[in-house]
């Protein structure tokens, strides 16, 4: 095979591959997607045996926005350190007492939950687009907002 003909092969090759992944990225969705992006506090759902918050406090929040991404956590506008966004399935109702001293049946999970580990926080999988975050004694419903469009 000639010099020129082994230089179109690899420049074709390489520009297949640099157009086939990085628009694939972009859409495909990668580990974490469920967690990562943004999210809104919708709704306080109950609070544990000892909470920072006052009861006007956790109700403020309500409406405000959580940011997870790979670098860090902003809730509102305290910031965290970079998430460790590792993983567990728990039993809920166990889980909720012994940990945080807290009844689940405010909360709405399921019986086994997935719980992430969001640095400062934790974050229990609700259903696709749903959450409920666990903020400075309270649990709140929120839900993730969608990418912006092109």
């Amino acid at each position: 095979m000639s010099a020129v003909r082994i230089s179109t092969h690899l420049l074709t090759v390489a520009t297949v591959l640099a157009l086939g992944t990085h628009p694939a990225q972009a859409k495909q969705p990668g580990k974490d997607a469920d967690i990562l992006g943004t999210w809104t506090l919708t709704k306080v759902l109950d609070s544990a045996d000892i909470a920072s918050l006052t009861d006007e406090q956790a109700a403020a929040l309500v409406g405000k926005t959580m940011v997870v991404r790979r670098d860090g956590v902003v809730v509102d506008v305290e910031p965290c350190r970079e998430p460790e966004l590792t993983r567990h399935r728990e039993d809920a109702a166990k889980y909720m007492r012994e940990g945080y001293h807290a009844r689940v049946g405010y909360l709405g999970l399921p019986d086994t939950i997935t719980v992430i580990d969001l640095d400062c926080t934790e974050a229990f999988l609700k259903g696709k687009g749903k959450i409920v975050v666990f903020w400075r004694g309270d649990f709140f419903d929120a839900m993730k907002q969608p990418l912006p469009t092109r």
